[in-house]
């Protein structure tokens, strides 16, 4: 699916494509799913979480995002290859194992986008991913408990506080959902991760209206800082 090699599987990877995967493992800051260099025990954090608390609970990821996982996003973001997704996912599941400890009590919803921007793109790459997460995990699917009622410019380029500026007020719960919602576990699913700040956003949404533990889940991660 990456380098379109003929392997035995319909959808996967050859073994130069996987050995070229950077798969993020332990050990993770526990809150921001960051590698870190070294293990220091259990529940450890990073620099990013300890100077720049996110406001979601906890994120993990399975890439780092590098050439071949941008193919891949790529392919499934920019030229509709959607039976990719399938495989994606699982291996986003497999990063969050530590927390679906039970799919009944957990909620899957996708970033949204802007209805003008669904209207170009035809479709949102973080709700396929979503449908696949819940799919998998045996989750609750809800992709309209969050609503992006501002279309914001594009993130490319911005800086961290200009990208939260820029989803500043972007995004509102749909009160027919919230209530369903309640006492879940709510994943936010996206495809890559650069800053935090759309996800950061959301999560107060979520938290304003008492809904929590929120988590994050994500293909990929721009390491952009040092942690301890």
């Amino acid at each position: 699916m990456a380098c379109h090699t003929h392997i035995s599987d319909q959808v996967g990877l050859c073994m130069a494509c996987w050995a070229d995967m950077q798969f993020i493992q332990a050990p993770i800051c526990d809150v921001t799913g960051t590698p870190l260099p070294h293990d220091s025990g259990e529940n450890i954090l990073s620099l990013e979480a300890l100077s720049d608390p996110p406001r979601y609970d906890k994120a993990r990821v399975a890439l780092k995002f590098n050439a071949h996982a941008r193919r891949l996003i790529h392919k499934l973001k920019y030229h509709d290859q959607q039976h990719i997704a399938p495989l994606m996912a699982k291996m986003m599941l497999h990063a969050a194992r530590d927390l679906f400890v039970d799919g009944d009590a957990a909620i899957v919803c996708p970033v949204p986008l802007h209805h003008w921007r669904y209207f170009r793109r035809r479709f949102n790459q973080a709700d396929l991913l979503a449908r696949q997460v819940a799919q998998q995990s045996q989750a609750a699917y809800m992709p309209k408990l969050i609503k992006r009622i501002r279309s914001t410019k594009t993130q490319v380029g911005l800086t961290r506080e200009e990208r939260q500026k820029n989803v500043k007020g972007a995004f509102v719960l749909n009160a027919k959902w919230v209530e369903q919602a309640r006492g879940k576990t709510i994943f936010i699913v996206d495809d890559v991760i650069t800053t935090g700040a759309t996800v950061d956003e959301i999560a107060s949404c979520l938290k304003a209206e008492g809904l929590a533990p929120v988590y994050i889940l994500a293909f990929a991660k721009i390491i952009h800082q040092k942690v301890i």
